[in-house]
């Protein structure tokens, strides 16, 4: 295989890792994996709640993806794929809830992918590395709630930031460093239910909508699982999410980023609520 080809392939294969693992991220903790409550009557007189949640996602990306003058490419890419090139991973998800009624959802995910090869023509070494970040605030309303049940409407945004880069040395092409990028915003609607089983066992849901061609032309997001509360404070969460986005930003040349993908995978939280 000629280093073109040989840096092409592992340009396009990261690429698809990088832009599509964290997607996932918004990684969202989910619909509300963490959303744990005892019994609206016991909580009455509390005037905030807060929830911290650090969380990881075993993602799967199937979809396509083109960056630059590149012909569009196909992505099937496992958690093993992204975990043999994983750098570093940082997944939380913050709530405030105020009397009951109406709350802020914050959810940050970052991930930054990378790998390297030698070539053995000239001795010299491609690195290829790429990093996303995806930041989720949604405003939410309970508009229905028993002391078992609660049913939350929300809206809000999903920031996307993409950075990839191509850095070769002692190449037959040469030395050379090939920075690509792109970030957007998504508005984003949906809801949630959460239903608490008994003291120990809970189940729940989200899905919502977005993009509208505001930020991407559609996403979409679907998930869904159960937790297993320790106490009042902790709880144990799992869940098995898909992310959909399919976004274009309408440029030629080497300015070109499509990115059509469905991410999913099983999604395991640990939940603090104070």
């Amino acid at each position: 295989m000629s280093l073109k080809t040989q840096t092409r392939a592992l340009f396009l294969s990261l690429t698809g890792i990088a832009v599509s693992a964290a997607s996932v991220a918004a990684a969202d903790l989910g619909a509300s994996p963490v959303n744990y409550q005892n019994p609206v009557d016991e909580r009455i007189d509390r005037t905030w709640e807060f929830l911290v949640a650090p969380y990881f996602v075993g993602a799967n990306i199937v979809g396509t993806t083109q960056v630059g003058r590149l012909p569009a490419t196909d992505i099937d890419v496992g958690t093993s794929d992204i975990l043999e090139n994983l750098r570093f991973w940082a997944m939380i998800r913050g709530e405030a809830l105020y009397q009951q009624q109406v709350g802020l959802m914050i959810d940050a995910a970052y991930m930054n992918l990378g790998t390297a090869t030698d070539t053995p023509l000239t001795g010299g070494r491609v690195r290829v590395g790429g990093s996303q970040l995806i930041l989720e605030t949604m405003l939410f309303y309970r508009a229905y709630r028993t002391q078992q049940t609660s049913i939350d409407v929300y809206a809000g945004g999903r920031y996307w930031d993409i950075s990839l880069d191509l850095d070769a040395t002692g190449t037959i092409a040469g030395n050379f460093d090939i920075e690509r990028g792109d970030n957007w915003i998504d508005p984003v609607i949906g809801a949630r239910v959460f239903h608490q089983i008994n003291d120990k066992w809970s189940v729940n849901a989200r899905g919502d909508i977005g993009g509208f061609g505001a930020g991407s032309d559609f996403t979409w997001n679907a998930q869904g699982g159960f937790g297993y509360h320790f106490n009042k404070t902790w709880s144990a969460h799992f869940q098995y999410k898909a992310l959909s986005v399919d976004y274009d930003n309408g440029k030629s040349g080497t300015s070109k980023f499509a990115y059509d993908t469905i991410t999913h995978g099983p999604l395991i939280g640990i939940a603090a609520r104070f």
